[in-house]
């Protein structure tokens, strides 16, 4: 370690199988300037348990700005060590991020499904994660919100992750009605998010209005007809009748991901497989993002992927951009829900 520094950074997200997560956290860093006030900003190629981003500042003040940042914006903790021995007189802070990541499929524990009420779990998927982050129930459309001290206190890893999803084609879909439960359900999440952000108005209201956007634009419960697409020609390919969030947007024919709970090992008392996301047509006209051997490039193209696609990212898209003509402000970007958008990464910042 080179002199001079009086503050180290190192930031962790233990028992995750992907980089995603300190990808954005990298890009975050360059968006908002901070890197200005580090000696050195990397993600370690080795993929072992000290992966992660390490931070050098020759101030202490600066150092804490950063750490209140990523608490900030992540669900984190954070510990404190000093090193008082001379020469190597630094404070080494230490923040580790939840290991949960969006898109992860969690079998929640008993207790702590009991604790969210009877309308969720145990089977939850992470639809968000920023400072509080955001599972739903496939089944019920019903959302949660947990904080990070929430977490910490009993702890929990994803029983699924994105590495394992799984390319499934549509049969057949028949969407179930829609509930009036959910539109009080909807109510005491507004009250659930205002009471969760406390005083943080707009951080609340932005959280109502995406939870709300999602809901209207993406979720209805349907019965559904998938079968692997690599099951497809066999003469003994099976099909699974399942139940899917995802009845707003997905009709006979489409592709779509998701976890395989049909494989031996997992509890036969769980569906045969969730289904995750829509495979949109940008991904089948671009080219989809395929796994290399070296798993830090395979996490770079995920990533570079979100870059391109995704809507609901940690950071605001409009500050990433070349040219801001060419910004797309949310509440265009979420108006199909057939389409995903598309951006060409020629068009964003470099790194």
């Amino acid at each position: 370690m080179e002199e001079g520094w009086v503050g180290v950074l190192n930031v962790r997200q233990q028992h995750v199988c992907q980089l995603r997560t300190l990808f954005h956290l990298e890009q975050i860093s360059v968006w908002t300037n901070f890197t200005k006030l580090s000696h050195i900003m990397r993600i370690k190629n080795k993929i072992d348990d000290d992966e992660g981003l390490s931070f050098c500042f020759n101030s202490l003040s600066d150092a804490t700005d950063v750490v209140n940042l990523i608490v900030d914006i992540l669900p984190s903790k954070v510990r404190l060590n000093m090193n008082m021995i001379p020469p190597e007189e630094r404070c080494i802070f230490s923040v580790e991020i939840v290991p949960i990541c969006c898109g992860d499929l969690i079998i929640l524990p008993s207790h702590i499904a009991a604790s969210f009420g009877p309308n969720i779990g145990p089977i939850v998927i992470c639809t968000r994660v920023a400072k509080i982050f955001t599972l739903l129930d496939p089944f019920t459309l019903t959302h949660c919100f947990l904080k990070a001290g929430q977490y910490w206190d009993a702890p929990f890893t994803p029983s699924f992750s994105r590495p394992q999803l799984v390319e499934y084609v549509v049969l057949g879909i028949n969407l179930k009605e829609e509930l009036e439960e959910l539109v009080e359900e909807n109510k005491e999440k507004k009250k659930l998010i205002i009471e969760l952000y406390a005083a943080d108005a707009v951080a609340a209201a932005a959280a109502v209005v995406a939870a709300e956007a999602a809901a209207a634009k993406k979720y209805r419960l349907a019965d559904a007809m998938v079968a692997r697409v690599k099951d497809i020609g066999n003469n003994n390919h099976t099909t699974f009748q399942i139940k899917t969030h995802l009845g707003r947007i997905l009709k006979p024919g489409d592709h779509a991901l998701g976890y395989d709970l049909s494989s031996g090992g997992v509890d036969t008392n769980l569906p045969a497989a969730i289904l995750i996301t829509k495979i949109s047509y940008a991904e089948e006209e671009n080219g989809r993002v395929v796994a290399v051997q070296d798993k830090w490039e395979s996490d770079y193209q995920l990533f570079l992927k979100d870059l391109q696609q995704d809507t609901k990212l940690l950071f605001d898209r409009r500050a990433i951009y070349r040219n801001r003509t060419n910004c797309h402000p949310f509440d265009t970007t979420i108006k199909s829900p057939f389409r995903r958008p598309f951006y060409p990464l020629e068009d964003l910042l470099d790194g």
